[in-house]
C-alpha cells in the first residue's frame, strides 16, 4: 500500500496510545463509535443496506458490522462496506482500509479532523 499522508496521519491520531493489533482494532472501534450515527446507510458491493451496530471481537476478523439488507440481517467486514463519501465516517474508513494495507474507499478528506473532538 503506498503512502497516503493524509490517511497515515488519522491512523496516526487513532492509534496513538494503543499496542499490538487488539488495541489498535479497539481503537479504530472506539472512533468510529464516536464519530458515526447508527443506523448508517452504507453499500456492500454495491447494493445498499443499514449498519446497526460495530464491534470487535478478534484479529481475524478484524472490525464487523451488523447489517440489515434486502436479503436479512448479518454481520460482514466493515472493510467490505462502503459509506456516502462525503461523511466523517468514509473519512475515517478510508483511514481503516489504508491501516489493513487495502485501498481506501472514494472519501471526502477531511485535513482538519481531530479526534476527540
Amino acid at each position: 500500500m503506498g503512502k497516503n499522508p493524509d490517511l497515515d496521519r488519522v491512523i496516526e491520531t487513532i492509534v496513538v496510545d494503543a499496542y499490538g493489533d487488539d488495541e489498535q482494532y479497539t481503537a479504530f472501534l472506539t472512533v468510529i463509535d464516536d464519530e458515526t450515527e447508527l443506523p448508517a446507510a452504507t453499500t456492500l458491493l454495491g447494493t445498499p443496506i443499514t449498519v446497526t451496530a460495530i464491534d470487535y471481537t478478534n484479529e481475524a476478523c478484524g472490525l464487523v458490522a451488523t447489517c440489515d439488507g434486502p436479503s436479512g440481517a448479518g454481520e460482514v467486514a466493515l472493510a467490505d462496506l462502503a459509506f456516502p463519501p462525503d461523511t466523517v465516517t468514509a473519512w475515517i474508513h478510508a483511514a481503516y482500509r489504508h491501516y489493513l494495507g487495502l485501498a481506501p474507499f472514494p472519501a471526502r478528506p477531511r485535513p482538519d479532523w481531530t479526534w476527540p473532538d
